[in-house]
């Protein structure tokens, strides 16, 4: 087998092996606790509250792998950051933190409750981590630890639906909110499955050894394992509201 060959059919396995630990965080009892909760009027508040200031985190978290990133990598981490932090203003697309205040609109929310109401104190851990991994992991590992979790939010990796797609789907669901009329679930269904290639394109150039695979994949494992953690918090968050409005 020819050098170019065996690069490809290790990056194919590195392809699968990276598909299945995506997948295998909603077969997770932290993803089931909390994707099997009813969504109130309350509950749904909560979440999207905690959600909108996990989303700030990941901006931060992202701006740290590029800044240790190699330039043709710090060039996709740009244009992936600027349609999360501009939108798409040639379609009047906002930003994706503007599209979760006004989904948060949708259940009675004002853009004032996500100043007043700080992060848990679950999410405030959850997110310190997340940071430390951007912060002090080599380059592909910091990268991998933020495209994690566009991975394993893309319906181009899963089996099944992706977390915004279950979301947006509870919500219709249980709220009565059709999923065409919530900004950010319906965006993000779209956005992750392109955001979520990111990780292939950088690992034909940059992880073609198996040190170089290996920090990639330590990244998916650590954020992911976070990832279990900040689910089952939001459970605890959320199950401690009442399950009737």
């Amino acid at each position: 087998m020819a050098t170019t060959d065996l690069e490809n059919a290790d990056l194919a396995g590195l392809e699968t092996q990276i598909a299945e630990m995506a997948n295998a965080q909603f077969d997770s009892p932290h993803f089931r606790r909390f994707l099997a909760l009813k969504f109130t009027k309350a509950r749904a508040q909560t979440y999207i509250i905690q959600r909108t200031h996990w989303t700030t985190n990941r901006r931060c978290c992202w701006a740290h792998a590029q800044g240790s990133a190699p330039l043709d990598v710090k060039t996709l981490i740009w244009e992936h950051e600027r349609e999360e932090l501009e939108g798409k203003p040639e379609i009047g697309l906002d930003d994706h933190h503007t599209l979760s205040i006004k989904e948060g609109g949708l259940v009675g929310l004002v853009p004032e409750d996500f100043v007043r109401i700080p992060p848990s104190d679950g999410a405030t851990t959850c997110m310190l981590a997340w940071l430390h991994l951007a912060t002090h992991s080599h380059w592909l590992s910091a990268l991998a630890a933020s495209a994690a979790l566009e991975l394993s939010n893309s319906e181009d990796v899963l089996t099944g639906a992706s977390m915004s797609r279950r979301i947006g789907e509870k919500m219709a669901a249980d709220l009565g909110i059709p999923l065409k009329e919530q900004p950010s679930n319906s965006e993000h269904m779209v956005a992750d499955i392109e955001h979520g290639r990111i990780l292939m394109i950088v690992a034909r150039n940059h992880a073609r050894t198996p040190e170089a695979q290996e920090h990639l994949l330590a990244g998916l494992r650590d954020s992911w394992a976070i990832d279990r953690v900040w689910k089952g918090q939001l459970a605890d968050l959320l199950e401690a509201l009442p399950d009737e409005d």
